[in-house]
C-alpha cells in the first residue's frame, strides 16, 4: 500500500461525500487498518484524528497545508463573516492555491516540502497582476532557495514548522505596479463583470454573443485601475458557501475537514450525514 497516494486521495471533497454517504470506503478502511490496530472499535472521528496526526509528522501534503491556512488565518486571524477564502483560482495559466479576500486580496501560495521552486517566480509575477499582496507558505527546507533565489521585496513568506505553527519570516508588503486590467477581468465570471459594468456605468454592450466578451473587457479597462481591482475583490468577497444557515454547523466541523467542508456547499442534509459518520464506529460501516 503506497500511504501517501492514499491520503492524498482521501481528503478531498469527492471522497468525503463517497464516506458519509457510504460509497466507496475502500481506502479509507485500508488505512486506519494500517495505522489502528483496532480500528473498528473506534469512532470515525478519532480515525480521522489519528490520520491527520500521522500526516502532521510524515506527510505534510497540500491539503495539510491548505487547511493549517484556513484554520490559523481564515478562523483564527479573520472572521469568517467578514472575509472569504478562495482556492485553485486560474490566473493567466496558473492555479493560485489559496487567497484570503477581506478589504485587500492576500495570495497564499504553497510549496510544500514534497514540492519543487520551479515555477515559482512565473507563478508571482501572475499573481501581482491580479492582487497586491503576495506570500509563499512553505517549508524550512525551502527557506534559503526562496530567500536567495525570488528577489521581490514586498513577498510575503510563512514558514510551517516541525511543530505545525506558521511563522512570519517576512510579513507582505503592498505591490501595486504590475496591477492588469485584463488579468482582473478574466478571473472574473461572467455575472461578476455583468455587475462591475452596470455598477459603474449603466447599461451593458448591446452586441451579439461573439463580441460581447470583448466588448465588456473594454468597458472595464476604462476603469482606474486601482478602483477595478477594488471592485474585482467585491465580487470574489461574495463567493462563500458559508452564511447564516449553515455557520453552526460548519463551526462544528472538526479542524481537520474544515477545509474540505468550507469548499463543499453542504446543506442541512450533508451536515446530518457528516455528523452520523463522524460518530459512528468504523465497523458500522
Amino acid at each position: 500500500m503506497n500511504m501517501d497516494k492514499s491520503l492524498n486521495k482521501l481528503f478531498t471533497i469527492k471522497s468525503l461525500n463517497n464516506l458519509i454517504y457510504e460509497r466507496n470506503v475502500d481506502n479509507y478502511k485500508k488505512i486506519v487498518n494500517k495505522l489502528n490496530g483496532k480500528p473498528n472499535e473506534m469512532l470515525n472521528l478519532q480515525n480521522l484524528k489519528l490520520i491527520y496526526k500521522y500526516m502532521s509528522v510524515h506527510h505534510r501534503n497540500e491539503y495539510f497545508y491548505k487547511n493549517t491556512l484556513l484554520n490559523k488565518i481564515l478562523l483564527g486571524r479573520h472572521s469568517i463573516n467578514t472575509s472569504t477564502a478562495i482556492r485553485e483560482l486560474p490566473i493567466d495559466g496558473n492555479i493560485l492555491d489559496f487567497l484570503i479576500v477581506n478589504g485587500t486580496g492576500s495570495v497564499y501560495e504553497i510549496k510544500t516540502e514534497l514540492d519543487n521552486l520551479q515555477r515559482l517566480k512565473k507563478q508571482l509575477d501572475a499573481y501581482y497582476r491580479a492582487f497586491s499582496f503576495c506570500n509563499v507558505v512553505t517549508d524550512e527546507t525551502h527557506l534559503k532557495e526562496i530567500k536567495r533565489d525570488i528577489n521581490i521585496p514586498e513577498l510575503g513568506i510563512l514558514v510551517l514548522t516541525k511543530r505545525n505553527t506558521l511563522h512570519e519570516e517576512k510579513k507582505a508588503k503592498e505591490k501595486t505596479n504590475h496591477l492588469n486590467h485584463k488579468t482582473m477581468f478574466r478571473i472574473l465570471r461572467k455575472y461578476e463583470f455583468e455587475n462591475i459594468l452596470m455598477n459603474e456605468f449603466g447599461y451593458l454592450p448591446d452586441i451579439n454573443s461573439l463580441r460581447y466578451y470583448d466588448e465588456c473587457f473594454k468597458m472595464f479597462r476604462h476603469i482606474n485601475i486601482f478602483h477595478a481591482q477594488k471592485l474585482m475583490l467585491a465580487q470574489l468577497k461574495r463567493r462563500c458557501n458559508i452564511n447564516s444557515n449553515n455557520l453552526g454547523s460548519f463551526n462544528n466541523v472538526p479542524k481537520e475537514i474544515k477545509f474540505i467542508i468550507y469548499f463543499s456547499n453542504y446543506k442541512k442534509n450533508d451536515f446530518n450525514k457528516l455528523n452520523s459518520f463522524l460518530y459512528k464506529k468504523t465497523k458500522e460501516m
